[in-house]
């Protein structure tokens, strides 16, 4: 079965904002594997759950694909005076950026997953980050540690310029999370194969929040870029 593709309203709209930060793309007319993952936003009238928004294809980036999902919920809510709500069901909404980097099929990956933990220091007029270390299991492969250069993590601790973006950009960002991938199987769906084995993601969001700005659009697509470089230099260990 092929499914028809609906996209949400908020990807034109990420789509004229990455282009307006200098990286174009286009949006995708077809199914792909990863966004079988979640059924159709639209499918999800009246109902709480998490659905796909759509995706885009990025032009001249270590990031190959886009994707953007909605979560949303209803709720009762009671009249309250000053509030921005009255009384009835509301839809509450929440939106989250997976970055998807694509591999030759021939790359096996370990079970490879981590995130950041991220420590802010609070102050009386703004915040900071104070620092943050990537958690979780760093390796590429299951091979015993120093055979091979495969913890990802050391390589992106001993990019500067990364660091010093992460340092302003997590403030926001809070946790960014970095793992292997590989799509669902639906035999009874059609998607396009996109070979992505690497999905990079940020938290959830509210709309608003989505469009980011420079730094952090820069800091994405060099993390994705160190991390496709270390896989490509450890391709023949990948297989």
């Amino acid at each position: 079965m092929t499914l028809l593709l609906i996209t949400d309203p908020v990807l034109e709209k990420i789509q004229k904002h990455f282009e307006s930060l200098g990286l174009k793309s286009s949006i995708v007319d077809e199914k792909l594997d990863f966004e079988i993952d979640y059924k159709d936003v639209h499918f999800m009238d009246g109902k709480n759950g998490i659905g796909t928004a759509g995706s885009l294809k990025l032009e001249n980036s270590p990031i190959d694909y886009l994707h953007i999902i909605k979560k949303q919920e209803y709720a009762k809510c009671d009249f309250a005076v000053g509030g921005h709500v009255g009384m009835g069901v509301h839809i509450h909404s929440w939106y989250k950026m997976r970055f998807f980097l694509s591999f030759p099929e021939s790359i096996k990956l370990g079970p490879f997953d981590m995130g950041t933990l991220t420590t802010i220091k609070k102050g009386l007029l703004h915040s900071e980050v104070e620092s943050f270390v990537w958690n979780g299991y760093q390796k590429l492969t299951t091979l015993p540690p120093g055979l091979v250069r495969d913890n990802v993590a050391d390589a992106l601790y001993s990019d500067k310029k990364l660091k010093k973006l992460m340092m302003k950009c997590l403030l926001k960002e809070r946790t960014i999370t970095v793992s292997r991938y590989s799509p669902m199987i639906h035999v009874e769906v059609t998607a396009k194969p996109t070979s992505s084995k690497i999905k990079i993601e940020s938290t959830w969001k509210l709309q608003k929040d989505m469009f980011i700005n420079k730094d952090t659009l820069d800091m994405y697509e060099i993390l994705a870029g160190i991390v496709k470089s270390t896989i490509n230099t450890l391709k023949y260990h990948l297989k």
